[in-house]
């Protein structure tokens, strides 16, 4: 039991740089294809609820899923040419890989979207005020 809670918090610990390092890699073109196709069909198998084995004990079912998961994103990563590797890790700990430029990216999308958003709200309520009075 104490192994599995040790593992556990390894895998807590680890899980955010695999995440970013396995999503530049993904998008990166000097990873080989079928290196990224194996991953999604692993990812899709996975957890694809219809492929789902009944285990008697319900939390295990689940924690077969996480270590399956762990085990196909490591097998990615180790796959993966040394060098890209090592680049998109010096970057991910810089704050400057891909996934850091897109979720940058993603959050100005979406406050710009919300400033258009609320400008319209304003608009609609200053134009409801006019038209009460």
């Amino acid at each position: 039991m104490l192994l599995s809670l040790r593992l556990l918090r390894r895998i807590a610990r680890e899980l955010p740089r695999y995440g970013k390092l396995t999503y530049c890699l993904y998008r990166d073109s000097r990873v080989p294809q079928r290196n990224k196709i194996a991953l999604a069909a692993a990812m899709a198998l996975i957890l694809n609820p219809v492929v789902d084995v009944p285990l008697r004990l319900p939390i295990f079912g689940e924690m077969d899923a996480v270590a399956l998961t762990v085990l196909a994103v490591r097998v990615f990563v180790e796959k993966a040419p040394k060098d890209v590797v090592a680049e998109h890790e010096a970057q991910i700990a810089l704050g400057t890989s891909v996934f850091d430029q897109d979720l940058r990216n993603g959050r100005e999308g979406l406050r710009a979207r919300l400033d258009d958003l609320r400008g319209r709200g304003q608009r609609v309520v200053a134009r409801a005020r006019r038209n009460a009075v």
